[in-house]
C-alpha cells in the first residue's frame, strides 16, 4: 500500500496499534500484522478517519502440519535425474543452488532416524564426502544425502530429527564436479546403504515421484 502523506513527523505507539504523524497533519494507524509488521488501515485522501475498533490480526502461518515433508534443498534446481546418464546409472538426483564452495542448508525431508553421519572434515567418503543417512519413522523408506561441505554436519548417528533439520549445507566434497547435493531414496530400512555393485539387495528408487506425492515441488 502506497502513502502519499508525505514526510513523517514522529510514531506514537497506541495500545497494539502504531499512529503515523506527518508534518502536514495527517495521521495514520497502523496494526500488526502477525507476522512483524505494520500495515495501515485502508483510507481515502485526506486526513485518514478515526480507525475502526480494533481487530485481531491476522495469525502468523501455520507451521508444516505433523507428517508434512520439507524439500531437502530449497530453491535449488535438478542437475540430474534418476536414471541412465554418461557414465552409467545414476541412483538419485541432483540439486544444486550455487556454484560457490558452499550452498544452501540441506534439511531432512520427513521425521527420520539419523543412522549415519559423517563429516569429510573427520574422514569422510571419498565418494560421498560429507553425508548423512537415515530412514523415515514410518520405516517406508532410507534416505541418503552427500556432498555436503566440509565441517558442517548438524547431526549424529543414533538420534531422531523432525523433518526440516539441517543436516549439513549444501557443498562439493567427494567424488563432485561442483557444489550440489546428491540425494537418494531405498525403499523400507537400510542401516548403510550404498548403490550398486555395493548395495546388498537396497532396492534405490526415483526420488522425484516420491518427492512429489509427499507435496515437494521440484
Amino acid at each position: 500500500m502506497t502513502l502519499d502523506y508525505g514526510t513523517i513527523r514522529y510514531l506514537e505507539t497506541i495500545g497494539g496499534s502504531l499512529r503515523i504523524h506527518y508534518i502536514d497533519g495527517k495521521k495514520v494507524d497502523a496494526y500488526p500484522d502477525g507476522r512483524g509488521r505494520y500495515m495501515p488501515r485502508k483510507t481515502t485522501t485526506g486526513t485518514p478517519p478515526d480507525p475502526d475498533p480494533w481487530e485481531p490480526p491476522p495469525p502468523p502461518e501455520d507451521p508444516p502440519p505433523p507428517g508434512a515433508w520439507y524439500h531437502p534443498l530449497e530453491g535449488a534446481l535438478l542437475t540430474s535425474g534418476y536414471g541412465w546418464r554418461q557414465g552409467g546409472f545414476h541412483y538419485g538426483i541432483d540439486l544444486s543452488t550455487t556454484t560457490a564452495a558452499t550452498g544452501a542448508p540441506v534439511l531432512a525431508v520427513c521425521d527420520t532416524v539419523i543412522t549415519v553421519a559423517v563429516d569429510a572434515y573427520e574422514g569422510g567418503n571419498a565418494t560421498a564426502g560429507t553425508y548423512v543417512k537415515g530412514h523415515s519413522t514410518d520405516n517406508a523408506y532410507t534416505f541418503t544425502y552427500n556432498h555436503g561441505a566440509d565441517e558442517s554436519l548438524m547431526v549424529s548417528a543414533g538420534s531422531t530429527v523432525p523433518a526440516g533439520t539441517v543436516l549439513f549445507t549444501e557443498g562439493a566434497t567427494g567424488n563432485v564436479t561442483g557444489t550440489h547435493l546428491h540425494f537418494e531414496i531405498i525403499e523400507g530400512v537400510w542401516n548403510d546403504p550404498w548403490a550398486p555393485p555395493y548395495n546388498n539387495g537396497a532396492n534405490f528408487i526415483d526420488p522425484l515421484p516420491v518427492l512429489r506425492a509427499n507435496g515437494v515441488v521440484i
